[in-house]
C-alpha cells in the first residue's frame, strides 16, 4: 500500500499490531497470487474464493495497522501540550492523516500555531526523512505557513490564523470593520 514507516517508536502494543498487519499482508499476497493462478488455469470459482480471502486478509491488515497507529500515536502524545504532536513511529500516510486532523482541530480551537514533531530521519531507512517531506507537502496543499526546525531540529512550526500573519490579520480586520460601517 505504499506505506513507509519511521521506526523511532519502540516497545508497546504497536509492535504487536504491526507484526499482525505484516502477517495479514503476507497472507493477502499469497491468496491473491493463488487467485491469479486459479484464474489462469480456468478455475474462476476458486479464483473468486481466493480473491475474497485475500480481501479479508487485507481488511484484517488495515485493522491491525489502525490499532498500531492509534497505539503509537497515543504513546508519543499522551501528556503533551495542546500545541504539539509527535508523528514518530507512524507510517507516512498515517502521519499525514494525523497532522491534517491536528491542524483542523487547532484551527477550530483558535490556536495560533502547532508544532509537529516529524524527526530528522535518523530512524528511517537509509536515514532519509519520510514524514517531514509529506507534512511539508500537506502544508503546501493547505496553504499553511511553516517554519522548519522550530523550536528544534526535526520539528515543523505551523503558523495558523493570527501569529505571523499580521498584514492578513489587519486586512481582514479592516474588511470586517468596513462591512459593519456601511461607509460609502
Amino acid at each position: 500500500m505504499g506505506q513507509q514507516q519511521s521506526t523511532a517508536a519502540s516497545g508497546g502494543d504497536h509492535d504487536h499490531w504491526r507484526a499482525e498487519a505484516k502477517k495479514h499482508a503476507e497472507k493477502r499476497s499469497q491468496y491473491f497470487e493463488q487467485s491469479q493462478e486459479a484464474f489462469k488455469s480456468g478455475n474462476k470459482a476458486e479464483a473468486k474464493q481466493l480473491s475474497d480471502k485475500g480481501k479479508q486478509e487485507g481488511a484484517l491488515m488495515e485493522d491491525a495497522n489502525k490499532k498500531a497507529s492509534d497505539a503509537v500515536f497515543h504513546e508519543k502524545n499522551d501528556g503533551r501540550d495542546a500545541h504539539t504532536i509527535d508523528l514518530h513511529g507512524l507510517y507516512v500516510d498515517e502521519a499525514v492523516k494525523r497532522a491534517r486532523q491536528a491542524v483542523q482541530q487547532a484551527k477550530r480551537e483558535g490556536k495560533d500555531y502547532l508544532v509537529i514533531i516529524v524527526g530528522k530521519g535518523n530512524h528511517s531507512k537509509d536515514h532519509v526523512a519520510k514524514i517531514k517531506p509529506a507534512i511539508e507537502q500537506l502544508a503546501r496543499e493547505e496553504h499553511l505557513n511553516m517554519i522548519p526546525n522550530k523550536p528544534n531540529p526535526g520539528c515543523l512550526y505551523v503558523v495558523l490564523e493570527g501569529e505571523g500573519r499580521v498584514m492578513g490579520g489587519v486586512s481582514s480586520f479592516f474588511q470586517r470593520l468596513l462591512g459593519f460601517c456601511k461607509c460609502g
